[in-house]
């Protein structure tokens, strides 16, 4: 799906009850930074997932108990009433990125928003880069021994 390059991060917005999701909205509409959906069920954010690429999902507790897993494809912030919830449903998310309290003040709220918006992205080494690295160090410390050899001799 095509992205434009300059653009407003998009935040799906997943939560059950109609007034906090309404206060939450709302919040992050004030900012005008970001284009925000709401859905009320985790099945219908899943599906927006596909066709809405949003950047980053706020996920309620609420809606991962029982082991309902959300696979959102976007770095997911939970939205809990405290530490033990938030720690206990990240582990139903696919890309976990920390918790926020559901009556954390709007500020703390749009900074958890943009911690998780501009956190360096996770990127793994290849198995190729990897040969290369070892073959670079090879190379330098047999120029290295090579170096002293001729000192010494």
């Amino acid at each position: 799906m095509y992205r434009p390059a300059i653009g407003r991060p998009r935040v799906l917005l997943v939560v059950s009850h109609p007034s906090v999701g309404a206060g939450l909205e709302t919040i992050l509409r004030l900012e005008r930074r970001y284009e925000v959906r709401r859905a009320a069920k985790l099945a219908d954010a899943v599906s927006w997932a596909r066709s809405w690429p949003a950047d980053l999902a706020l996920v309620d507790a609420l809606l991962l108990r029982g082991g309902t897993r959300a696979d959102l494809g976007v770095p997911a912030l939970v939205l809990a009433a405290g530490a033990g919830e938030g720690a206990a449903a990240e582990k139903y998310v696919d890309r976990p990125g920390g918790w926020v309290a559901k009556d954390a003040p709007s500020a703390d709220l749009v900074s958890a928003v943009e911690r998780l918006l501009t956190r360096p992205a996770e990127a793994s080494a290849g198995s190729l880069a990897l040969l290369a690295i070892g073959a670079l160090l090879v190379v330098l410390l047999g120029l290295l021994i090579y170096l002293i050899w001729t000192a010494v001799a």
